[in-house]
């Protein structure tokens, strides 16, 4: 009974944080039927947006008693950088280089979800959609969170003290580029689908074609893919099919389970083999 009191508290509080955010979502799906950049897949959209505030709360219950734990013994802010960012200008260069790190570590995890086949059976929950949209912003297995803790948040606390007082200008990009990231719409963004990622750029990443694959690992800019060899720019019409050969949208929710059963496997190329369809600037 504890587990579920605690699952119940959690739920509501993420539904409650959620609130300033389904708005967004709906915008974003509305214009996806506007401007799409392939017919809407309703199902996946539905059962993305049941499985948001689920999947948020089943982690935050599994792992509420583990992670809270371990970030108490973490050193903080070693680096200190907090004390030195005692300027407005600062401040901003000290949430931009933040983010730049953040980045580059989760370059580094998401290529190890690719490579490692233990990680990929959890990172299959959020390819195994058919059509990538803004909804499939929350398709990640619940137990991701534990491996984003070792790799991404508790270096963050270590170096420059994670999240602590982070700026709400912060916060709200980080939220809307998962989003924006995903976003199933026509629109091209100019130069600056060579900087950022954008829906066109990061649907690559999660294309079904083979020469597509360990492409575009980046989540905020391209930097990371380009000085490590694995940046495909898309071209004009480039728009491909997402999802993961062999997994239907039904079998691919069996992937929430939390032990690894292995119902379908994608395999990487060698780097030689994908250069040949990488985009020239």
């Amino acid at each position: 009974m504890d587990m579920l009191t605690d699952f119940l508290n959690d739920f509501n509080n993420v539904l409650s944080a959620l609130k300033a955010w389904w708005p967004v979502l709906a915008v974003a799906t509305f214009l996806e039927i506007l401007k799409p950049g392939k017919k809407s897949h309703w199902p996946t959209i539905l059962s993305n947006i049941i499985y948001l505030p689920l999947g948020l709360a089943i982690g935050a219950t599994a792992l509420s008693s583990v992670i809270p734990f371990l970030e108490a013994y973490i050193p903080t802010d070693i680096l200190q950088a907090r004390k030195w960012a005692d300027t407005p200008i600062r401040q901003i260069l000290l949430w931009i280089a933040y983010i730049a790190f953040f980045d580059f570590l989760y370059y580094w995890l998401h290529r190890a979800q690719h490579q490692i086949p233990f990680l990929w059976r959890y990172h299959m929950v959020h390819h195994s959609d058919v059509n990538t949209s803004a909804t499939t912003v929350g398709r990640h297995h619940w137990l991701e969170e534990g491996f984003r803790f070792f790799i991404i948040t508790a270096p963050l606390i270590f170096l420059m003290g994670g999240t602590k007082n982070m700026p709400l200008w912060v916060s709200i990009l980080m939220s809307l580029n998962g989003i924006f990231m995903h976003w199933n719409v026509s629109f091209r963004f100019g130069m600056l689908e060579k900087i950022i990622i954008t829906p066109a750029y990061h649907r690559i990443h999660h294309s079904i074609e083979e020469h597509h694959y360990d492409r575009n690992f980046g989540v905020f800019t391209q930097m990371w893919d380009r000085i490590f060899l694995t940046r495909h720019l898309p071209g004009p019409e480039e728009f491909p099919v997402t999802g993961i050969s062999g997994l239907s949208h039904i079998r691919s929710w069996a992937l929430l389970l939390p032990w690894p059963i292995v119902l379908s496997e994608r395999k990487s190329i060698p780097r030689e083999a994908a250069k040949p369809h990488e985009a020239i600037d």
